[in-house]
């Protein structure tokens, strides 16, 4: 019991704990008796499915360490293996249903389907660290108030990239790590956009954004070493609890200084534009403005949400011009066009005429996506699909986007880059001139979601990621170290991300 109890705990537990783990140690033989009663009793019983590496890989525990570190290659094998049927995969967490295209139809107004509780309870695990998805009152206020202000925020996140661009001079080829500071610039506008200009300037708040995401996510991943019916007796000892805890009220302290600034300025909106806080406490929700902790949850959610999204992507996307720099020019042509003709000025409509920097981060998005499923949602009550199969309340259903967006069927040498793919299916026709955009959501662009629940946050980020992107590209020539392949990225339990310790070549353009 106790080698068991030390594990994922932390490394040096005092005495006192000691002793309160020894007083649970009856419950948790309570717990693990009455978990292994409900799987006896086959309580939300799955349909009977055929689980991907079932054969190659007997061991469940195998299956799900192949889920953990390899989603990728798990989601294709099944797809090529089960292509048109439903079939499973192993987590952490359980078994999700794995669902072909054919069956998103089925799915339409299904509002009995809920992405917050499988983000909740299957990532985040917010019964325990808080985070999670925006209520739906802040939904409605970020689609409703917020997103209209983005054309209005184009200038001012033009100018805080320009203030705070993360790469020097190199007026000679100077190899760097762009990542960290790439993402401090990301945490910088987010902050402005979310919470206001004075979190945007303070470090610590920007301190708070960076180290908490990492700070929450080592703590999920040693408690989800533990089972589900253990996590509610041990989730107070795990490594990493204290410190995301310490750093949340870090943020606590500092939105709250922002809504006493807001109260004593008569609830008047302290930014212009108006910060995402601002439109939360306005209106019918102006109530909200004393509580706290309410809102230092969503901007914690919003960090986590927005600011390694974004970034990951940027990244991702200069790594691809570094590795198929005959793209360069074309973008270049057609950005300094642009800009000419909108005087000098980016502006929405402008920045909707990239056509070819919107294709390039599409397709860097299609084949590097930081989710490799999308439309994730948890059965709140039993549904039927069209085949018959009947799937039970409490069952977690995926689209294996990563594995759809390399299908020969739907993309043309789909392990190819091509980044001007959608650029040239954007020009076949006139209905198709309004599809296949980076924002665009749809049976075949899952990468932001699908329905009524895809990301609200897309817009922002289109619009942050191509100014960046554009002041990458006419500032410097950008090139791998030395010749080489892309690099590996990072693959976590359905999650992709790049390598930190990446590093890129930049030279000042003449």
């Amino acid at each position: 019991m106790w080698s068991l109890l030390e594990s994922p705990l932390t490394g040096n537990i005092r005495t006192g704990q000691l002793a309160v783990l020894a007083s649970i140690s009856v419950l948790v033989v309570i717990a693990l008796f009455n978990a292994l009663l409900a799987k006896g009793t086959g309580a939300h019983k799955l349909p009977d499915l055929p689980i991907a590496l079932q054969e190659e890989l007997p061991n469940e525990k195998d299956r799900i360490e192949r889920y953990v570190n390899d989603t990728r290659e798990l989601l294709i094998h099944g797809y090529r293996v089960f292509k048109d049927q439903v079939f499973g995969i192993n987590t952490t967490e359980g078994t999700n249903i794995v669902l072909p295209l054919k069956y998103l139809d089925d799915l339409k107004g299904q509002r009995t389907l809920t992405f917050g509780a499988f983000l909740e309870e299957q990532f985040t695990l917010k019964e325990y660290t808080k985070l999670g998805n925006l209520t739906e009152a802040q939904i409605q206020v970020y689609i409703r108030d917020f997103n209209p202000l983005l054309p209005q925020y184009i200038p001012t996140i033009h100018r805080w990239i320009c203030e705070y661009f993360p790469i020097g001079e190199c007026e000679s080829w100077t190899t760097t790590k762009p990542y960290v500071p790439l993402n401090r610039l990301v945490s910088r506008i987010c902050a402005r956009m979310f919470l206001g200009e004075a979190a945007a300037r303070d470090d610590r708040w920007l301190d708070v954004a960076a180290v908490y995401i990492k700070t929450v996510e080592h703590w999920i991943t040693n408690l989800k070493k533990w089972p589900k019916s253990l996590r509610p007796l041990v989730w107070r000892f795990v490594d990493g609890r204290r410190q995301a805890w310490q750093q949340f009220e870090e943020g606590r302290m500092i939105v709250s200084e922002s809504l006493r600034k807001k109260k004593a300025n008569g609830n008047k909106p302290l930014n212009d534009p108006p910060s995402l806080m601002d439109c939360l406490t306005s209106g019918q929700y102006s109530d909200s403005i004393n509580d706290t902790e309410y809102h230092t949850i969503a901007q914690m959610n919003l960090c986590v949400a927005a600011i390694q999204a974004q970034a990951a992507t940027v990244m991702q996307c200069l790594i691809d011009a570094s590795g198929y720099p005959e793209y360069i020019p074309e973008l270049r042509e057609e950005i300094e066009q642009t800009l000419q003709s909108s005087g000098g000025v980016w502006t929405k409509q402008a920045l909707d005429r990239l056509l070819k920097l919107d294709s390039f981060l599409k397709e860097t998005q299609r084949l590097n996506s930081p989710d490799l499923t999308s439309y994730q949602r948890r059965v709140m009550q039993p549904l039927t699909l069209s085949n018959g199969m009947r799937i039970p309340r409490g069952a977690t259903l995926v689209i294996p986007t990563g594995a759809i967006n390399m299908d020969g069927q739907y993309f043309e040498s789909p392990e190819q880059f091509d980044g001007f793919r959608f650029y040239r299916k954007r020009l076949e026709s006139e209905d198709n001139a309004k599809k296949h955009q980076l924002v665009t959501v749809g049976k075949y662009d899952l990468a932001w979601g699908y329905g009524r629940h895809a990301c609200p946050g897309r817009f922002m980020a289109d619009i942050v990621m191509k100014l960046i992107m554009i002041e990458f590209l006419t500032r410097y020539d950008v090139k791998y170290p030395t010749s080489q392949a892309r690099p590996e990225n990072v693959i976590y339990e359905g999650i992709l991300a790049p390598d930190p310790e990446w590093e890129l070549s930049f030279k000042k353009r003449c």
